[in-house]
């Protein structure tokens, strides 16, 4: 299996995972044969990358945490309930019970699948930002938390309180705008009172999760809003928000920037810890994402290249690449194995994640 950008993908090319629409729509079965019509009609449904056959690396998987039809349905609710109350006071009680159902599904799969990947290398495209942003969020809180130990009934408020975070913003703000850079402007100040007062109005979520929505732009240090909390004052549903909801929206094109990749992100998440985040949460974060995913190519600064078949998480940056073509020698007819985090590879970093190889 390896992993590629859709823009190299060629006739010819054989899928060796299914590939499927924002919303959990089976668009193409796992082992059909791409074609310029199946390309074509990819691109046209906004797919970014898929996994390919590839007799090197026969032995390396991508399994996700959470069921490409279960986020799916998540992403469903969370974009009606956005249709069924854009511009009203309140929010229905049936788009939040829909919503707490899908929730409780998220939360059911994860429990019975650990050892999955948490898949946040897929770019959200502009049109559906504004749900599938969120949801993203949602799936890494849920990682997160499990990871803190929290109960099934916080999962599900956390996991609500993550999609439901920006619920107080207009629609505008939040496709249009860069909050990392904007944080200071009047409407986005507001935001979190504004959502805070939406979700004590239903009993359905939980007075952690109003809490988690109303503080999730605090700062460890007390330099966030609207509260400046600092430390542990600020609600544990909200800390967690924070890190998940930076470093998903970092690995997004926003206007004004572009998205960074999942290593870069993290070096972002780990300067903040301390400062904007809780280290705690960062340390996790650190050991539950992987700075490389499984199928990726990459570069090495000896000008090797290789294919990371083990992300090894919990070591940034170090995880054990497949090399398959040197300077010297060209493509390998015998491809090896390299484990960054032994002393003997110490000296070897990677330089640059490509597209297709």
């Amino acid at each position: 299996m390896r992993r590629i950008t859709l823009k190299y993908a060629r006739p010819g090319m054989v899928l060796e995972q299914p590939v499927y629409d924002s919303f959990g729509n089976t668009l193409v079965e796992k082992g059909k044969e791409l074609d310029h019509g199946l390309i074509t009609s990819m691109k046209d449904k906004d797919v970014t990358e898929i996994f390919i056959r590839d007799w090197r690396t026969v032995d390396v998987l991508a399994a996700p945490l959470f069921t490409p039809q279960t986020e799916g349905v998540l992403a469903k609710s969370f974009r009606q309930l956005l249709l069924d109350n854009e511009g009203r006071q309140r929010i229905s009680v049936v788009n939040l019970n829909q919503l707490h159902i899908a929730m409780i599904a998220m939360v059911r799969e994860m429990n019975l699948n650990m050892i999955g990947d948490i898949n946040v290398s897929c770019s959200i495209a502009p049109k559906d930002y504004l749900c599938l942003q969120p949801v993203k969020t949602a799936g890494l809180v849920l990682a997160l938390g499990h990871g803190m130990r929290l109960s099934t009934d916080d999962l599900v408020g956390l996991g609500m309180a993550a999609v439901l975070k920006d619920i107080g913003l207009p629609r505008d703000i939040i496709l249009n705008v860069d909050w990392m850079a904007e944080g200071g402007s009047p409407r986005m100040l507001e935001h979190p009172a504004i959502g805070f007062k939406l979700l004590n109005m239903h009993k359905m979520t939980s007075g952690e999760a109003a809490k988690g929505v109303q503080q999730h732009h605090e700062f460890w240090n007390g330099a966030g809003y609207p509260q400046k909390l600092q430390g542990k004052d600020i609600s544990i549903f909200a800390r967690i928000i924070a890190v998940a909801d930076t470093f998903v929206d970092l690995l997004t094109d926003r206007p004004g920037r572009s998205k960074y990749l999942p290593h870069q992100a993290i070096e972002y998440i780990m300067a903040g810890g301390n400062d904007q985040f809780d280290p705690e949460i960062v340390e996790l974060l650190v050991r539950r994402i992987p700075s490389y995913s499984a199928g990726l190519s990459v570069k090495l600064n000896t000008g090797d290249t290789g294919i990371v078949v083990n992300p090894k998480l919990g070591f940034i940056a170090r995880p054990i690449i497949r090399i398959f073509h040197r300077p010297a020698q060209g493509i390998l007819k015998n491809p090896f194995d390299i484990d960054l985090c032994k002393p003997e590879f110490q000296r070897l970093l990677i330089t640059e994640v490509l597209e297709y190889d």
